[in-house]
């Protein structure tokens, strides 16, 4: 439902409970202001046609490249290049702004074809990644002239393909540190052009460059693979606290940042339980499999779990965080950090400790994330939340009882536990949100936190 629809819907309802006069209402409505254009079909069957034509430029080059000039060969893609780029800027300037994004599309895809070309023209082969990053540049450059939200998503998906191709790079070593950079310029231009799209992309590339920059940490210093999935929902965690604190101080995109890095580090959570089921399996002596963690372990740790416990209490002295969410919350990330520690306790027990620690740290965190979705209004926080307890309840009912009954009993008695689960949590939350009819419209309603 579109932003006037439902200004509309609720203008009814406060003209009917006297809190506004009906003279009012059109005037209203005549104030909206004109919304900024999306998608259509007509735009992205231009946007399509500019993909084709690019890879027809570029395939008619391939065809014929033997029996071309080099001259020749770059006036094919730089003429195609200057004309799409040309015809771009006068599509914008006569208001065809559908027009517009796709000849800058092909525009900058023309401009990667000149790139290639010139590198394998001149046998540069060994710098085809950099060839990436500058069309990536490029693309940047483009979306920032036109401005095109089209062209900066297809800069940040070079952007990931770039840092994809230099961590596979053998002559690459250690973090990929560089693509910070570039990702944030492109963040920084997103947020200009308000792409939730290329906010998206980049939310993705973010969890990426974590998980290939904890992989090199893997292998650089000792550290067991129980302390490194320890240390990565930490810091998962930690980056989702830092997206809902700017989404606090409405910045655009920390809202995507916290949904998409929460879901990332309650899955890292219930996976922490897996990791104890492998050493069980296996048979593997637990002092071995699960060691006490080192230096290596703590220098990753500490410094997510003091960036989340601070974001943690910051957000609940502001009152974004509802006290009893904030406690769990806090409580769930001091407990993942020494969770290793509990290895101390020698192997008579270890695993069934870890085990019983685990989940109640799933569950802590899954009722942090439903109690705040319920108090702030928070949909995807809700969700969330309650997409974690259901997972995590269907692990221990697994774990407990799997080997028990049969599949048809399994799914019966599972699917009654989650049916009474979402039963107690609609009673919950119709005593724990006030009607909206009852009370009268204030100028922070709606706010998430």
């Amino acid at each position: 439902m579109g932003y006037k629809s439902r200004l509309t819907r609720d203008l009814d309802r406060w003209i009917g409970a006297g809190w506004i006069e009906a003279g009012h209402r059109d005037r209203i409505l005549a104030d909206i202001a004109p919304g900024r254009a999306g998608w259509s079909v007509t735009g992205a069957l231009a946007i399509l046609g500019a993909v084709l034509l690019a890879m027809s430029a570029i395939t008619f080059v391939a065809a014929n490249w033997e029996g071309m000039a080099k001259l020749a060969r770059f006036a094919v893609i730089l003429s195609a290049l200057w004309v799409s780029l040309l015809g771009a800027g006068r599509a914008f300037d006569r208001g065809a702004d559908h027009l517009g994004h796709a000849l800058a599309v092909l525009g900058a895809a023309l401009f990667g074809a000149a790139i290639m070309l010139t590198a394998q023209t001149f046998n540069m082969t060994s710098f085809r990644n950099t060839a990436v990053l500058i069309w990536a540049g490029a693309a940047l450059l483009t979306a920032l002239a036109l401005p095109s939200r089209p062209v900066l998503i297809l800069a940040a998906l070079l952007g990931g393909l770039w840092a994809t191709l230099e961590a596979f790079n053998p002559l690459v070593g250690g973090t990929l540190w560089s693509y910070l950079p570039l990702w944030a310029i492109t963040a920084l231009l997103a947020l200009r052009l308000e792409s939730k799209v290329t906010l998206n992309l980049l939310a993705l590339g973010l969890a990426l460059w974590v998980g290939h920059a904890l992989e090199r940490y893997d292998r650089a210093v000792e550290i067991t693979d129980f302390g490194l999935q320890a240390g990565a929902t930490l810091i998962l965690g930690a980056i989702a606290l830092a997206g809902a604190t700017a989404r606090d101080r409405q910045i655009p995109g920390g809202g995507i940042m916290a949904a998409w890095f929460g879901i990332l580090a309650l899955l890292s959570g219930i996976g922490l339980q897996f990791a104890i089921d492998r050493v069980a399996t296996l048979a593997i002596d637990p002092d071995r499999a699960i060691s006490v963690p080192g230096e290596a372990y703590y220098a990753l740790a500490l410094p997510a779990l003091a960036a989340g416990l601070v974001l943690t209490v910051w957000r609940t002295l502001r009152d974004r965080t509802g006290r009893l969410a904030g406690v769990s919350l806090a409580a769930a990330l001091i407990a993942i950090a020494f969770l290793p520690e509990v290895s101390r306790i020698g192997a008579d027990g270890m695993l069934m400790a870890l085990r019983i620690m685990a989940g109640g740290l799933v569950y802590a965190a899954t009722v942090a994330l439903i109690l705040q979705g319920g108090r702030s209004g928070s949909r995807a926080t809700g969700v969330i939340g309650i997409a974690g307890f259901v997972i995590q309840t269907l692990y221990v009912y697994a774990e407990t009882f799997g080997g028990l009954l049969d599949t048809a009993l399994f799914f019966f008695v599972g699917g009654l536990l989650l049916f009474a689960l979402s039963l107690g949590l609609l009673r919950w939350r119709s005593r724990s949100v006030v009607p909206a009819e009852s009370t009268p419209p204030s100028d922070t309603e709606g706010e998430q936190s």
